[in-house]
C-alpha cells in the first residue's frame, strides 16, 4: 500500500477544489432558504404554495448534501466529509486530516 500522507500537497488541488465548489453549493442551499421563502410568501401566501416551496427545497437540500457527502478526499481516498454514518461538514478529512484549503497556503 502506498502511503498517501507524504504525497506533495500541491497535487491535490484539483480534488479539493471539487470538494470547496460541492461544500459551496451546500451552503447556498442552506442559505437562500429564508429569503426564498421569505419572497415566496410574500407573492403567494397560501398553504399549498408554501408547502410546495419547502418540499422543493427539502429536495434541493438532499441532492445537494448526497452530492457533497460523496466527494472523495484526493489524499487517503475515502469520503471527505463521512465517517461511517457520520456526516459532518468540517474543514478536515474526516480520516487522513487533510484541510480543505491545504493546496492554497504557501
Amino acid at each position: 500500500m502506498v502511503d498517501n500522507q507524504t504525497s506533495d500537497v500541491s497535487t491535490f488541488g484539483p480534488g479539493l477544489a471539487a470538494i470547496r465548489k460541492r461544500r459551496r453549493f451546500f451552503f447556498a442551499t442552506v442559505a437562500v432558504y429564508v429569503p426564498a421563502m421569505w419572497a415566496i410568501h410574500s407573492v403567494s401566501p397560501t398553504y399549498r404554495t408554501m408547502g410546495t416551496a419547502i418540499g422543493i427545497w427539502v429536495v434541493i437540500l438532499i441532492v445537494t448534501m448526497f452530492w457533497s457527502a460523496v466527494a472523495v478526499c484526493p489524499r487517503c481516498g475515502n469520503f471527505f466529509h463521512v465517517n461511517g454514518m457520520t456526516l459532518l461538514y468540517l474543514r478536515k478529512c474526516l480520516h487522513c486530516q487533510l484541510h480543505v484549503n491545504a493546496d492554497k497556503k504557501p
